[in-house]
């Protein structure tokens, strides 16, 4: 465990934490000493000014997805745990959100810090327990932590069962992969088209949404890795969830 994320157990265990739903985020930075506002932010999502007795906490009032008004709360009160003495004010744009991986150890630190506040990593585990992946298993997941579907299928693709790869695609483009350290094929090359023949390249291409996983070849998917060259006919599970507008996150599993 990180220190960003014990610094996050150590909060809830302070506040009295022990299961989703016993406190909202709200709650938890206002015991911070953190005072939540909205207001208009022009391409920020959410920004904290802080000192050694409490901050504000600013989200943009244009977003209403409560798991992502959630994730940004966490997040800036992981600066506010953390980074106190570092600097007295982080601003956060959509891009650091989304993205999850953020230039600067600061952003990182606040964003594991942000994972283990809102899906404690004992609670997950015993949540996904043995279940793969799915879009359904997910989706419950996420609903029960107050998490978006995204960050729940990073946090499964670090303490679920099943060897996995979470793909973001945006507009037909591979954007960004992160896959579990046992997920058998690695390499995926970023923005390249996604293959037509993946569930995903249905999505785009084909305008087709399957409700249910789908097998496809690794070979479709991972045309470059050593690998999947060497066991053409291996198959993988697949299953795409909508991220926004003109993109999707595709998560996949071996069989």
């Amino acid at each position: 465990m990180t220190n960003a994320a014990r610094a996050a157990r150590d909060l809830l265990l302070s506040v009295g934490w022990s299961r989703p739903g016993d406190l909202s985020m709200e709650e938890i930075a206002w015991a911070c000493g953190l005072m939540v506002t909205r207001k208009e932010m022009d391409g920020c999502e959410g920004r904290i000014v802080m000192n050694r007795d409490g901050g504000v906490i600013s989200i943009n009032a244009a977003i209403d997805y409560q798991p992502k008004i959630n994730y940004i709360l966490a997040h800036e009160t992981g600066h506010s745990r953390i980074h106190v003495g570092i600097q007295p004010l982080f601003a956060d744009n959509k891009r650091s959100l989304e993205e999850w991986y953020a230039k600067g150890p600061q952003e990182k630190e606040a964003n594991e810090f942000a994972t283990e506040l809102l899906m404690p990593a004992e609670a997950f585990a015993r949540r996904v327990k043995a279940q793969k992946p799915s879009a359904d298993v997910i989706s419950d997941t996420a609903g029960y932590f107050g998490a978006s579907r995204t960050a729940a299928f990073l946090r499964y693709r670090d303490l679920g069962q099943f060897p996995v790869m979470v793909v973001l695609i945006e507009k037909g483009i591979v954007k960004w992969k992160s896959p579990s350290k046992d997920f058998p094929f690695q390499w995926l090359e970023q923005n390249t088209p996604v293959s037509a023949s993946t569930v995903a390249g249905d999505y785009f291409y084909r305008n087709s949404k399957a409700s249910e996983p789908e097998k496809v070849y690794a070979l479709d998917w991972f045309p470059d890795d050593f690998n999947a060259q060497r066991s053409p006919k291996q198959q993988l599970w697949e299953q795409c969830s909508r991220f926004s507008d003109d993109a999707i996150v595709s998560c996949i599993w071996t069989t």
